[in-house]
């Protein structure tokens, strides 16, 4: 799950998503609920930054992290942005923040409950008093729906991928293989007879194979682990509204307080 292919082809795969949904969602709950209209933000599973940059642009102060490498690199040389390689169970930093974010679902490549509760701990102790930490989670709805059996291909020129999504009913564990060839470019031959063959480039595909898991636990079983006596839940809600979600929800997001 290190997105050792997929990273720098990343924000392509993704140009469809509605990263101002969640801008927007962002806004109102630090308008609302937040230590500070414009509190600082820790992103984690920031991924290339497209989030962060848009909230760093918007005067908020901010800093990333991802478990993975390459999408970290991405985020830093892409974005410029503050960004630190680290799981999100175990937090290095002393700096504490008004809010944490973990978004577009990144919470559910977490596989056990006792990974949640690291979280939350993890969460926890780099939050200000009155912080805040939002989450997102996939349900099984959006699995029964959208991907219990969805291929897809994309064919960009310089790479494709193809995409086999398919949902464990048993186990409640949503898998996403990719399978991508990437185009290579290697200096002209300079050995090749003739000025045309002299001119050319040595072209092929490089092949990848990733698999990504996710675990989609039910509300209830998550709320569970959240340790009362730290966190408050504010809000379990439907997409990027404040309503309250329901069976048929394909993203839900929680909006908890730190306590002391």
């Amino acid at each position: 799950m290190q997105y050792d292919a997929l990273a720098p082809m990343y924000d392509r795969l993704m140009f469809h998503v509605e990263y101002d949904e969640w801008i927007a969602l962002i806004r109102r709950i630090a308008s609302k609920f937040g230590v500070s209209p414009k509190p600082d933000i820790l992103e984690l599973g920031a991924g290339t930054g497209i989030i962060g940059s848009i909230l760093q642009g918007m005067g908020y102060g901010y800093a990333a992290s991802d478990i993975s490498l390459p999408m970290c690199r991405e985020a830093r040389v892409k974005r410029g942005l503050p960004v630190c390689a680290a799981d999100a169970r175990y937090l290095p930093f002393k700096k504490q923040f008004g809010m944490a974010l973990f978004l577009y679902d990144g919470i559910n490549y977490l596989m056990t409950l006792d990974e949640y509760r690291r979280l939350f701990n993890a969460v926890h102790d780099v939050l200000l008093p009155g912080g805040l930490f939002l989450f997102d989670i996939t349900t099984r709805a959006n699995s029964l729906q959208h991907f219990a059996h969805y291929m897809d291909f994309e064919d960009y020129g310089d790479f494709s991928f193809v995409r086999n999504s398919w949902f464990d009913y048993g186990r409640s564990i949503q898998h996403n293989d990719f399978t991508i060839f990437r185009q290579v470019t290697d200096a002209p031959l300079k050995d090749a007879p003739g000025a045309a063959a002299a001119a050319a480039e040595a072209r092929y595909y490089e092949k990848f194979v990733e698999e990504h898991s996710q675990k989609v636990f039910s509300v209830s079983e998550i709320e569970r682990v959240i340790p009362k006596k730290r966190f408050k839940v504010l809000g379990i809600w439907d997409g990027y509204t404040f309503r309250k979600y329901t069976s048929k929800s394909i993203r839900i997001h929680f909006l908890l307080e730190k306590i002391y």
